[in-house]
């Protein structure tokens, strides 16, 4: 006698996975400046200027025109920060 499995769950489970868990590729900075960084995540996307004992992160490009949205003591932290608040203007972009 065989037994035969039958699914009982969705074949597409993955798709019911909260966005935080798919995993987006980290944003990437390069020196530009003595004391600034622009911070790319497919093109450039704001900065991070290196002001003693902080990292201002600027959203937006070119940075004449990019706004100061955080003041914090991590590099690392600045660079991601960036990098989310660029990711998620893109989104409410797309949606309206």
């Amino acid at each position: 006698m065989s037994v035969t499995h039958i699914p009982a769950g969705s074949e597409r489970q993955d798709a019911a996975l909260p966005a935080q868990s798919i995993s987006t590729p980290e944003p990437t900075y390069e020196l530009v400046d003595f004391d600034r960084y622009v911070i790319t995540h497919d093109g450039p996307v704001g900065y991070v200027e290196v002001v003693s004992p902080v990292f201002v992160c600027y959203l937006g490009h070119p940075y004449a025109h990019a706004e100061e949205i955080a003041q914090v003591h991590s590099f690392e932290q600045a660079v991601r920060l960036v990098g989310e608040r660029a990711a998620s203007s893109q989104r409410h972009k797309l949606a309206t």
